[in-house]
């Protein structure tokens, strides 16, 4: 048997339709199911069901999360109202109740796209198993679906940003071309100096792709599955989960201090190691998830870093120093509890 308090993680988020002709049975099974879901609606039909399902969606601009409907109805039966459904909305998660003479029809159920079947009288154990299931699979794909999203303005906002820096080196190259016509030989001297800078840069960049990029992307690679594992289980967090956390994070700062070009980032990255080690990760649930949403947007920032320097571009080696410091202060302020500082930071995280 499934663990109750587990199964009630998902389904407790959840929105319903429920659907079914049986007066008694809806009545009854409503307040069973309102003991599982967020919220619960019902309809006596099927066309009834149709039409509470498209105004929910025109009122919240999102579909219900399960629709659990009988077959045999009045009006309009399940089976047709979920093959509306789902012409309508094709990753629809559905369930069908079904008494044991309707077994000829869940084939039916099957081709339309019918995700699972309740056998009617409910009974404790199977509703417990398939709504385990299902509302897992749902919560999955929701939380995938809002990743993505947030990944995909982020990335917006970083094209954005790039193109306001790549800008400002142009104007910045207008001006010393300017400058050369009367200040020469200053000019020359500083030429000559930041030329000596740029072959430093560039050979500096050349041995990190050589010897150290590589590793750096598996530390990478292994936050981001620590960051996932507590995005999809806070309640797994524990001291030694976070000690491997933060011990990649020094492990990563350690192997930047070997080259001067990222003197200001790996002094950044070892600074937000010890501030996470010194304090205790805040006990709000909420706040906590947040934070390692933030954590995972952070891990994408620095993975386009990555992808920038393996390009060997030594334009691009410093051009998201500060984006990678700024986000550092504002997980730093959210893990201690700044509030302030947090809101101040994730309103100009972007800022340069």
């Amino acid at each position: 048997m499934h663990n109750i308090k587990l199964m009630l993680q998902y389904t407790k988020v959840l929105n319903v339709l429920y659907v079914e002709d049986d007066s008694m049975l809806l009545e009854s099974t409503k307040k069973v199911f309102d003991n599982y879901f967020k919220n619960v609606d019902i309809a006596v039909d099927g066309q009834e069901g149709l039409e509470l399902y498209i105004e929910y969606h025109k009122k919240n601009g999102v579909y219900y999360d399960l629709v659990i409907t009988d077959i045999n109805m009045p009006n309009m039966d399940g089976m047709a109202m979920s093959e509306e459904i789902l012409n309508k909305n094709d990753m629809q998660a559905i369930i069908i109740t079904t008494a044991y003479n309707e077994i000829q029809r869940l084939q039916e159920a099957i081709d339309i796209g019918v995700f699972g079947f309740i056998t009617k009288p409910i009974k404790h154990e199977n509703l417990n198993k398939i709504l385990y299931k299902i509302s897992r699979t749902i919560c999955d794909r929701i939380f995938v679906e809002s990743h993505i999203t947030k990944i995909e303005k982020l990335n917006i906002k970083l094209e954005k940003q790039n193109e306001e820096l790549s800008k400002s080196l142009r104007m910045l190259d207008t001006v010393i071309s300017k400058d050369k016509t009367t200040h020469s030989e200053d000019k020359t001297k500083t030429t000559e100096i930041d030329d000596e800078e740029q072959k430093q840069k560039i050979e500096q960049l050349k041995l990190l792709i050589q010897d150290d990029l590589y590793e750096l992307k598996e530390i990478l690679s292994e936050i981001d599955v620590v960051v996932i594992k507590f995005i999809n289980n806070p309640q797994e967090i524990d001291t030694s989960s976070l000690d491997e956390l933060i011990l990649l994070f020094s492990r990563y700062a350690s192997i930047l201090s070997f080259y001067t070009i990222f003197d200001e980032l790996s002094i950044a990255m070892s600074n937000f190691s010890v501030t996470l080690k010194e304090n205790p990760l805040p006990e709000d649930v909420e706040n906590t998830k947040n934070i390692f949403m933030f954590l995972e947007t952070f891990m994408y920032v620095l993975d386009r870093w990555h992808t920038d320097l393996f390009s060997g571009d030594e334009n691009k080696i410093n051009a998201l120093d500060a984006s990678i410091i700024n986000d550092m202060h504002t997980i730093t302020n959210m893990w201690t509890q700044k509030e302030e500082e947090a809101d101040e930071n994730l309103d100009g995280i972007f800022d340069f």
